[in-house]
């Protein structure tokens, strides 16, 4: 069946709970069910063309200005529940508990071409049974009790935010009451994270519409801190602008704020502190490679300067190459330096295919004196990750180097590794393979943990140190079985965004 508007009509004035719409901007009446209209003594028609004040208790606590304080905390919050104590066509008042809901109806915007927004209030009518004796006393106890956990405080103010009126739980939650406040300036009753006078506030309030969130902290003689956070906002009613405060108690909120704030900075010293161990392991680990490599230059251009015949493009190549390794000594070093801070502010985006491409230049180098081969496999596009593109050099590097010595041993007969890219929709890997022993003598979930290592004087470090890399670059490193024989590591990386 189909749910047309006669429907929604008939279910509506079936229920036994008073349904009044309201204009969200205006705040007037457009429709109300027949239970409403039952209690009021008015029609739908008569109700649309009432003023708040006309159908409200003469109660000073239900005044107008207060109404509309608690229809505008409604549009701000989304949902706003009170007592509320009205009056019928005789002038009988009766007490109600009502809950202002701000609804989005399709296309009943001007001309019909877009949503309105309009406040829904149901109300359900409290009989004598429902109300103790001390109904005044009762009324005021249970409305700070409902507003403490379902509701706010609601404020009043002048052009120079001076309280004109103020509910009681407001004033409760300044530490105040109601006769202290009124006439007070808001920054007089509590500290205000951004002045009144500034700019933005200035600029925004000016606005017919104008809404501005606020953050107080209030302290009360005995030194307790309460803190508060508020939405003001501009209301238009009747050819006037009101301003109207809505605030809440966020000190729970702001208090999980400043232990979370601090949890945050001891995990940063933390990983700062375990940094430091990773960082050893690097420096006693991988500065060892391109120091020997410069030292092994270094010697080669001593023998050629002690013979007669002195070949300059030798010895300029080899002067070059040993320059390039202490340059990669001190990038590794820099690297060391930047990771122990916080590892947000050395991040960088890294194209995979350009990391791997500069990592082998070293390791053809080793590869060359091991008579093992380096192919390439490199995907298409642009794998782009974020991180430290000296630290995921060396990552590859030492992978890399395991694999040329497993490669290099008698027993491997296919002397080659196939290192290759791979980017799917979330994440960039790259993938190291070997046609060597494979992994029967450890499991693959042991290899990081140290437990493996094919040198005779390995102890299977450097993979500790790769996988802590890779884990605090978010990412992972497997191991997995090659076929038809050897192993395939796969480094992979979260993709960064766009």
């Amino acid at each position: 069946m189909e749910f047309d508007a006669e429907s929604f009509r008939l279910l509506a004035d079936s229920s036994s709970n008073g349904w009044l719409v309201h204009d969200a901007k205006s705040k007037s009446i457009l429709w109300a069910n027949r239970t409403a209209c039952e209690e009021f003594g008015y029609t739908v028609e008569e109700l649309r063309s009432l003023k708040a004040h006309h159908m409200s208790s003469q109660d000073p606590r239900y005044r107008r200005s207060m109404g509309t304080a608690w229809l505008q905390a409604a549009v701000v919050y989304g949902s706003n529940k009170r007592l509320w104590k009205y009056a019928n066509r005789d002038g009988d008042e009766f007490m109600t508990d009502a809950v202002a809901t701000l609804v989005t109806l399709p296309g009943t915007g001007a001309d019909d071409d877009g949503p309105a927004d309009v406040i829904l209030v149901e109300f359900r009518v409290l009989h004598e049974a429902d109300v103790v004796p001390d109904s005044s006393k009762w009324v005021e106890d249970s409305l700070d009790r409902l507003m403490l956990h379902t509701s706010s405080g609601m404020m009043l103010l002048d052009r120079d935010y001076r309280v004109e009126d103020v509910s009681p739980f407001a004033a409760k939650l300044l530490g105040s009451s109601v006769e202290e406040m009124l006439g007070q300036r808001l920054d007089e009753l509590a500290d205000i994270d951004t002045p009144l006078d500034d700019m933005f506030i200035v600029a925004e309030m000016s606005k017919p519409d104008g809404a501005v969130t606020v953050r107080m902290k209030v302290s009360s003689d005995s030194g307790e801190v309460r803190w508060l956070a508020g939405i003001l906002d501009n209301v238009v009613l009747d050819g006037s602008c009101i301003r109207v405060l809505t605030v809440r108690d966020i000190s729970s909120k702001v208090e999980w704020e400043r232990r979370n704030a601090y949890q945050e900075k001891n995990l940063q010293y933390m990983s700062r502190y375990n940094a430091m161990g990773d960082m050893a392991m690097i420096l006693a680990h991988d500065l060892g490679q391109p120091i020997a490599a410069a030292t092994n230059y270094l010697d080669g251009v001593r023998r050629r300067l002690r013979v007669s015949h002195r070949e300059s493009e030798d010895l300029e190549y080899g002067l070059g190459q040993a320059r390039s390794q202490l340059e990669r000594v001190s990038d590794i070093v820099t690297s060391v330096k930047k990771y122990v801070r916080r590892i947000e502010n050395v991040s960088t985006v890294v194209d995979l295919n350009d990391a791997v491409e500069e990592s082998l230049y070293f390791v053809r180098l080793r590869a060359e004196d091991k008579g093992v081969e380096v192919i390439t496999d490199l995907c298409a596009g642009r794998p782009t990750i974020v991180g430290e593109s000296v630290l995921i050099g060396q990552v590859i590097i030492n992978i890399c180097v395991n694999a040329i010595d497993e490669i290099a041993l008698p027993t491997t007969e296919e002397k080659y590794m196939v290192v290759s890219t791979e980017m799917t929709d979330d994440a960039a890997s790259v993938v190291v393979r070997d046609r060597g022993r494979g992994m029967s003598r450890a499991p693959a979930d042991m290899l990081a943990a140290g437990a493996f290592s094919s040198k005779s004087d390995g102890s299977g470090i450097g993979l500790v140190i790769c996988e802590h890399i890779v884990q605090r670059h978010g990412g992972n490193i497997t191991y997995e079985s090659n076929d038809p024989r050897g192993t395939a590591v796969r480094i992979s990386f979260p993709l960064s965004s766009p």
